[in-house]
């Protein structure tokens, strides 16, 4: 069994950088991603997932890049998953903990940097600090963050195959769409794309029909002629998440829509053909909202490139929110998202997933971009 993403001399790299001697997972998603056991809820069978409580799933990786497992010891399958050869079973909350810190004791690292994540459960972190209370105890949420920013191979493969198929659920929506016809009838239509080709199942499903609320769709909101509506999809394929949002009109296009769609494609085209290798995302982001003042006669557009794999939202690259002072690098993948708000029409925008490539962008969607019309 290879690694999917996770590297051991990345690992050591950036272990080395935010000076962290180990490293612990507890976090599903991490432990996912440090030993490629199954505990997402979308694996096969969620079962380490749905027994975390009691049985929970943790990972060590010290600052060598060698790694340490920790699961439920009536889970034999661990070698069929995972790539980590030092594994222990465990059958309650504290013999995990007990097997953490043998292990942190047996390295001698019991006076060292401890890095954990700002989510462990408080009665992982709480044993670790009492079991060590010589040891510096480190927010360890960046280091894995870079470690997952970086996509290998195998993982730009599952983004784009999740990409294909929410693409896949998005036309079947377009497809059966009618005047009449319910979010909740959507909905299925969605969702039994998604598992008929072949994946987990999604990570969201967002959808405004006109004005209703895009996150919350399913209380039988009707589509109307006239309205914009849009459809956001997430697929889930191999553990590994897309983001992808088109609009949709049945009969005439609002007054005033296709000039607003064709200026949020050309501002997510400039950010397109402006990211490369080296670029500050600052940089980036600050030219892009100027891009789009060059262009707007009014109304503010919401520009957000943020990091995809494991999770929809890794972490936002730039947007209102946050925007790192970083360069791009090569194998970064991210969604590049476009929207504003229109009239009493809810959101009118765009956004498709993009792998950071030596010499620009390569888009890994491929629907059209415009409004959809029936």
């Amino acid at each position: 069994m290879e690694p999917i993403g996770f590297s051991k001399e990345k690992a050591r790299n950036i272990l080395e950088k935010h000076d962290i001697d180990v490293l612990v997972a507890s976090n599903p998603v991490n432990v996912f991603y440090t030993t490629g056991l199954p505990t997402l809820h979308v694996a096969p069978n969620p079962i380490l997932y749905v027994l975390y409580n009691q049985y929970p799933s943790l990972s060590l990786v010290r600052r060598d890049g060698e790694e340490s497992l920790i699961t439920w010891i009536t889970y034999s399958s661990v070698d069929k998953f995972s790539w980590v050869k030092d594994v222990s079973g465990i059958g309650s909350p504290k013999a995990a903990m007990v097997e953490v810190s043998d292990r942190i004791e047996k390295w001698g690292l019991s006076e060292k940097n401890i890095g954990y994540e700002s989510l462990m459960p408080s009665y992982q972190s709480e044993y670790l600090r009492n079991k060590f209370p010589n040891a510096t105890f480190v927010n360890g949420d960046q280091a894995f963050l870079d470690m997952r920013l970086i996509k290998s191979e195998e993982e730009v493969k599952r983004i784009k195959k999740s990409t294909e198929i929410s693409e896949k659920a998005i036309k079947a929506m377009i497809n059966a769409a009618h005047e009449g016809i319910t979010d909740n009838e959507l909905l299925q239509i969605a969702r039994r794309t998604i598992v008929d080709e072949g994946a987990e199942g999604w990570d969201h499903l967002t959808m405004n029909l006109g004005p209703s609320d895009p996150e919350a769709p399913g209380i039988g909101t009707t589509l109307k002629s006239g309205d914009l509506n849009r459809f956001d999809i997430g697929t889930i394929w191999k553990g590994y998440v897309s983001d992808v949002s088109r609009e949709l009109v049945i009969g005439e296009i609002p007054d005033g829509a296709e000039e607003v769609m064709d200026r949020i494609i050309k501002v997510q085209e400039y950010c397109v053909e402006n990211i490369k290798p080296g670029l500050n995302m600052k940089e980036l982001y600050n030219n892009a909202k100027n891009y789009h003042k060059s262009l707007a006669r009014r109304g503010r557009c919401f520009i957000t490139g943020h990091s995809i794999g494991l999770e929809c939202e890794e972490t936002h690259l730039f947007s209102p929110m946050k925007t790192l002072d970083i360069p791009f690098e090569e194998n970064i993948v991210l969604d590049i998202e476009i929207w504003q708000r229109f009239k009493n029409q809810g959101l009118i925008g765009v956004e498709d997933c993009y792998r950071i490539t030596k010499s620009g962008c390569e888009r890994l969607s491929s629907l059209d971009k415009n409004i959809f019309v029936k």
